[in-house]
């Protein structure tokens, strides 16, 4: 007997979508119809808690001070009506609505301090939310509901904004699969199964020459997005690696100089080795804030909504506080240069970036020196420069310094090998470059980093 796919698929297709009507419109509606209430009831119980504030003891006698204008801010609602009731020790009247009620029956929800359930108030079903508070020693409970007019038309709303997309798509989906299974699918069944039998651990590119030529050009975007994924999963595990590696050794330094701690009388080397682990803890606080910036500043890591205008010179004012207490304590002569100019961007991420800057240049700069900050807008790009008098960094490192966790041979100071890196993928992010440059004067080192500016990107 020749088996039929078209009757096939009209069958185990067509099925589904029958049963879809019966059993995906109650489970849609309460997927999203409870979620509604519970930020109906949330609403709620921030009002009864915006009440608590309001309420002081005096001379022992509760007294519930609430203006005119808060009042009727809390009961200004264009659909409910909003009534509230504070109860002092022993169910004992304080203010609000007089018999509003604020006990629940048994089995409504309880979510800690704070109780919501249905109920009825002056003829009408209301909706009741009681907030349970200790002040002073006494008991009060801070209630607040609203009439259930809004969450009933929800209920109506929600229903007709599932049940008629569903008849919409099961009218559709018979038609689509009539239509469509006349056309040949084993080409694509095919490459189905040669999915399923791959492993992640052992993922092998698809053969395009056998793909239909329709689909021949998603089969190659297809490998050269698993070529894609294979880099980015090397690159994930290399990080991981040299992560455990740099935070191994501070937890050790730690560990070694709290056992030493335990066995060391003497109360100056106790003081002396505490100390210790505290800057070994604060090296491994800020080694950790590098990571998740970096992790930030890859593409992906922030929302791209968080992208707003900054005034360049006004960030580095906002910031540059820290760094003026930086450069004092180890007697360095911090410059500013600053330009107006703007970006658009991440303002979070530009702070980190131009603080990994500032911050690499004041620690690898001995004293007496000079660390300046430039900024300004030339050619449609925006630059920012930070120049030191430091040792410098030589020709053939200036690109390995940005590679994750390479530090320097002859650096001397504690680092993590994350603050250049951290400046490459912030710029990248915002469309520009980092470089490294020897200063007119031929010594120390200037970074200069190239973002476009407002309107140029």
């Amino acid at each position: 007997m020749t088996r039929s796919l078209r009757k096939a698929l009209l069958l185990w297709l067509m099925l589904p979508a029958g049963l879809a009507l019966v059993t995906f419109l109650p489970l849609a509606f309460h997927l999203v119809h409870q979620p509604a209430m519970e930020a109906l009831d949330r609403a709620l119980a921030d009002a009864s808690l915006a009440l608590v504030p309001h309420l002081e003891i005096v001379e022992g006698e509760p007294r519930f001070v609430f203006p005119a204008a808060a009042e009727q801010v809390l009961r200004a609602d264009r659909v409910d009506d909003i009534y509230f009731l504070v109860l002092g020790p022993n169910g004992r009247f304080v203010a609000g609505d007089a018999g509003l009620p604020h006990e629940a029956p048994e089995g409504d929800e309880v979510h800690g301090e704070r109780v919501s359930f249905y109920a009825h108030f002056r003829g009408h079903p209301i909706r009741v939310t009681a907030v349970h508070r200790t002040i002073s020693g006494e008991p009060f409970v801070f209630v607040t509901a609203e009439t259930t007019r809004k969450r009933d038309q929800l209920r109506v709303d929600l229903a007709f904004a599932l049940l008629l997309p569903l008849l919409f798509f099961a009218g559709s989906t018979g038609f689509t699969i009539w239509f469509g299974v006349r056309h040949a699918l084993l080409p694509v069944e095919d490459i189905r199964r040669s999915l399923h039998d791959m492993e992640h651990r052992a993922v092998t590119p698809l053969d395009a020459a056998l793909a239909p030529g329709e689909i021949r050009p998603l089969v190659e975007e297809f490998n050269l997005l698993l070529k894609r994924l294979e880099d980015a999963a090397d690159a994930q595990q290399r990080f991981v690696a040299n992560a455990a590696h740099q935070l191994r050794t501070p937890l050790a330094g730690v560990r070694t100089q709290l056992e030493l701690l335990l066995r060391d009388s003497d109360p100056d080397q106790r003081t002396a080795r505490t100390a210790q682990c505290i800057g070994a803890i604060e090296r491994l606080g800020h080694l950790v804030n590098q990571m998740l910036v970096l992790l930030a500043a890859e593409p992906g890591g922030r929302q791209a909504d968080l992208a707003e205008g900054i005034d360049l010179p006004e960030l580095v004012r906002d910031r540059s506080p820290e760094w003026i207490r930086l450069a004092e304590n180890k007697g360095l002569d911090l410059g500013f240069e600053l330009s107006n100019c703007h970006v658009t961007g991440d303002k979070l991420l530009l702070g980190e970036m131009v603080t990994n800057l500032v911050t690499n240049a004041l620690i690898y700069t001995p004293s007496p020196g000079e660390v300046t900050l430039r900024c300004g807008e030339s050619g449609g790009q925006v630059f920012i420069e930070i120049e030191d008098t430091g040792p410098g960094i030589p020709v053939e490192f200036r690109e390995r310094v940005f590679e994750r966790f390479f530090r320097l041979p002859t650096a001397g100071s504690p680092g993590g090998g994350l603050g250049l890196p951290i400046v490459r993928e912030i710029a990248r992010g915002f469309g520009g470059q980092v470089e490294i440059l020897t200063p007119g004067n031929g010594r120390g080192t200037l970074v200069k980093v190239s973002l476009p500016a407002v309107g140029a990107r």
